[in-house]
C-alpha cells in the first residue's frame, strides 16, 4: 500500500514553480526540493508522474519566456532606435511647416503694411498682446509694425507718438 501524499493536488509545489519562474530562477528538480516544504529528494519527481509532469511543464514554460525575452531585448533597440528616427522626422518636419507659417504670415503682414494697413493691424494687435508677443519673438511682424508699439510690463502695449501719415487713394480692383 502506497504512502498517502500531504499535497495531492500540488498547490504548493504549482506555488513555488510559478515563484520560480516569475522571479526566473533555474527550474530544476534539486532548486523546488530547497523550496518546498514537504518534498525533500529529487528523486520525488521522477518517480510520481503527475509532480514529472508539472516540472517538465513549467520548464518548458521558462524556456518559452526566456526565448520570447531575448528576442525582444535584442529587437527592443532597434525598435527603440525606430521611434526615435520616426520622432526626429516628424520633429523636423513641423519644425519645417512653422518655418513655413512664419514666412508666409510675415509675407502677409508686410503686404498689409505697404498698402497701408499699418495703423490698423497696430489696433488689432493692441487686442491680443500676447499673441503680438509671439509673432515678435519669432520674427514673423515686419518692422514698420514693430515701431509704433511697445510691450508694457502688463502685456498690454503703450501707443508711440505716430508721425501724420498721409492718406493714400483707395485701391482699384479690376473687374
Amino acid at each position: 500500500m502506497g504512502r498517502k501524499a500531504n499535497d495531492p493536488l500540488n498547490t504548493e509545489l504549482t506555488a513555488v514553480l510559478e515563484g520560480m519562474l516569475l522571479s526566473d530562477e533555474d527550474i530544476t528538480a534539486r532548486a523546488v526540493v530547497r523550496l518546498h516544504t514537504t518534498i525533500n529528494n529529487p528523486s520525488d519527481f521522477t518517480r510520481n508522474v503527475e509532480r514529472r509532469t508539472l516540472l517538465q511543464l513549467y520548464q518548458a514554460k521558462q524556456a518559452d519566456v526566456r526565448r520570447l525575452s531575448s528576442r525582444v531585448r535584442g529587437s527592443g533597440a532597434t525598435l527603440t532606435a525606430r521611434g526615435i528616427h520616426s520622432l526626429e522626422e516628424r520633429l523636423n518636419e513641423l519644425e519645417d511647416n512653422e518655418d513655413a507659417r512664419i514666412a508666409s504670415h510675415l509675407a502677409m503682414i508686410t503686404a498689409v503694411c505697404e498698402l497701408g494697413g499699418t495703423a490698423k493691424l497696430r489696433k488689432f494687435y493692441e487686442s491680443y498682446a500676447e499673441i503680438r508677443n509671439r509673432l515678435a519673438r519669432q520674427e514673423a511682424l515686419p518692422s514698420p509694425l514693430l515701431e509704433g508699439i511697445a510691450p508694457a510690463a502688463a502685456g498690454t502695449f503703450i501707443e508711440k507718438k505716430e508721425k501724420a501719415v498721409k492718406p493714400r487713394a483707395p485701391l482699384k480692383v479690376a473687374d
